[in-house]
């Protein structure tokens, strides 16, 4: 019996080990969500006009009840180009507050309320990524991401987790979400492309409006390995979810899975253009990077590089105390010790003197002022590379006044540091109301992912409306279905003028729409959104979309050329050409046309 219940504590403890995510990790997750949240603002703001507004390609009485009556959105509150900016810009500075942890919690409840808002808001763009991005978020706000290299964990009196990794109920349910993507993504693969013949990746490669010219190169030029990446691909994506937990050998099992998945989303970066699904899972993926792996750099390289360096600070000036608390934490040099440079023999005499901290090194000579900065970012592991420009800046005579202007208005910072950044006491603490609320959420999940694998059937009807609301919604069947990817397809759409003359909307030039397939895809899809939109105009289900597209670019046209004033656009033709993949073993098949008919430019007055 002593036998048995010593067997199932290891068992536990080993089960419990591979389901702990270290702060680190956390930490980098923590980083590379608040980027992606960044980047993809930026690249949504040039098209919000057409993407997020009333007068683009879907007003706000289409978007509301996309997804039911739990359909919610911030920007439901208005249709106007500037609120929809406004919103864009605020998500923008959610996610850099995300990226540095500045009330890291709040910032991730933030986040995912403004990302679920601008992704109802059009739903036609709605890729597998957002959706992780989404689920990761609403997970993440269970956890504590900002324990570790944050402005949240720079600023605490005590650090509240000493401990190297986390576990409770979210972090459980956080990898186990990470995992679906893969194990699903690989049972719904049933198509004989990646079962038998193995020429999947074959034909997602020669679908031209998602390759990348690197993506090209390797069709031409190595083919031969494209069925070895389709074995892999499929392999990977079924076998690793089960290996990630094995709780033997951890980590020396988990590690080279992990590295072979990072490298699979590389792949993906170079030879796709597939938005930043290959970002936001090598975000998920370094939740699973064990302790192990964070204390071997640490050793070998981040505590090098803090060793035997003293920062002296100005006793009672609390703003310049939470810099330097703030610089050893954000450059990742926690071996600094930082002391008042008043109670040293050696450095008050020089602050006092030079008005400037002092950064000792050893037996080095002391740096102050904009020179100190500039080395102690050097140090940094990560973001060494500042330092570059730095050292510019200080040649130009800049460095040391842009400290000095700094340093003589400290009051007036220190006042705007209490009240945006006080000293923090975080205390841990277990709440079993979070506990339940992530159960539930888990249990939602899992049967929403198992339900499209088996016959199991999925969560409860009178659910739909807390799945919709909480965004739970998934599918991760990226290139699994036997025809998603074996053509490449492109517009075609042409206005008709009121005197029967014709124009090419697609490519925004004058006379009839070539039906020919273009011979750049980058230059006509600039946003990789407008191909996921453009995809979806084509669908037979998507009348009212393509209503709306045809009155939004009547509007444009018609903003653009006034001086066609008496002879305006009538009606667009919406088409969409699809050219069969040809692989070296299959005949040569003509190209296809599936016309979706003329849509009127104005909506015709009735009699009466």
């Amino acid at each position: 019996m002593d036998e048995t219940n010593s067997w199932l504590r290891r068992v536990g403890s080993d089960l419990r080990r591979a389901f702990s995510i270290d702060y680190r990790s956390l930490a980098l997750f923590r980083v590379i969500c608040g980027g992606v949240i960044v980047a993809d603002m930026l690249m949504r703001l040039p098209h919000t006009f057409a993407f997020l507004t009333d007068k683009g390609v879907l007003p706000l009485s289409s978007a509301m009840n996309y997804f039911g009556s739990a359909t919610w959105s911030v920007y439901f509150l208005n249709g106007s180009p500037t609120f929809a900016v406004a919103l864009q810009i605020l998500t923008l500075l959610a996610g850099l507050a995300l990226l540095v942890g500045y009330r890291t919690r709040a910032m991730t409840f933030v986040c995912w309320v403004l990302v679920i808002s601008i992704q109802y808001r059009n739903p036609f763009l709605i890729e597998g990524s957002d959706a992780l991005l989404r689920l990761l978020l609403l997970f993440g706000f269970f956890l504590p991401l900002g324990a570790r290299f944050s402005v949240d964990a720079a600023l605490e009196r005590k650090d509240p987790y000493p401990a190297a990794a986390h576990f409770n109920i979210a972090t459980v349910a956080i990898l186990m979400q990470v995992m679906y993507v893969y194990w699903v993504g690989a049972l719904l693969k049933v198509s004989p492309l990646w079962t038998s013949e193995f020429t999947a990746i074959e034909y997602v490669l020669h679908a031209q409006h998602m390759i990348t010219p690197l993506g090209h190169w390797v069709v031409e030029h190595v083919p031969f390995i494209l069925s070895l990446l389709t074995r892999f691909v499929y392999l990977i994506e079924l076998i690793g979810p089960l290996l990630m937990f094995v709780p033997f050998f951890f980590p020396w099992i988990r590690l080279p899975v992990l590295f072979l998945l990072i490298c699979m989303h590389i792949g993906f970066v170079l030879l796709l253009n597939v938005g930043y699904f290959p970002f936001i899972s090598i975000a998920s993926l370094v939740l699973l990077v064990p302790s192990e792996c964070w204390d071997f750099l640490n050793k070998r390289w981040t505590a090098r590089r803090s060793e035997n360096i003293v920062v002296y600070y100005d006793k009672g000036c609390e703003f310049c105390l939470k810099t330097v608390h703030l610089l050893r934490t954000m450059l990742i040099l926690p071996g600094i010790r930082i002391l008042p440079a008043q109670d040293d023999a050696v450095a008050g005499p020089i602050l006092e003197k030079h008005d400037s901290w002092v950064v000792a090194h050893g037996d080095a000579p002391v740096r102050l002022e904009w020179e100190a900065l500039t080395w102690l970012v050097s140090r940094s592991p990560v973001l060494f590379w500042l330092s570059w420009p730095m050292r510019l800046v200080g040649k130009l005579g800049l460095g040391d006044r842009i400290y000095h202007f700094i340093g003589n208005r400290r009051d007036g910072f220190g006042r705007v540091t209490k009240a945006l950044m006080p000293w923090r006491e975080t205390t841990p603490h277990r709440s079993i109301v979070a506990a339940i609320v992530v159960i539930a959420l888990s249990v939602l999940v899992f049967q929403i992912n198992l339900s499209q694998v088996s016959r199991v059937p999925g969560p409860p009807a009178v659910t739909k409306n807390i799945r919709t609301a909480l965004g739970l919604g998934q599918r991760w069947e990226m290139f699994n279905l036997a025809s998603a990817s074996t053509y490449t397809r492109w517009p075609v759409i042409e206005g008709v003028r009121k005197d029967g003359s014709r124009v090419d909307i697609f490519r925004g030039i004058d006379g009839a729409a070539s039906l020919e397939k273009p011979t750049n895809f980058s230059a006509h899809f600039k946003y990789y959104r407008w191909r996921r939109f453009h995809g979806r105009l084509a669908e037979k289900s998507s009348e009212d979309l393509r209503l709306h597209y045809t009155r939004y670019k009547c509007r444009l046209w018609k903003r653009d050329h006034p001086e066609e004033k008496g002879n305006r656009l009538q009606t667009i033709q919406i088409r969409t050409g699809y050219a069969p993949t040809r692989l070296r073993s299959t005949p040569k098949v003509k190209n296809r046309y599936v016309d979706r008919g003329h849509t009127p430019c104005r909506q015709k007055k009735t009699a009466g």
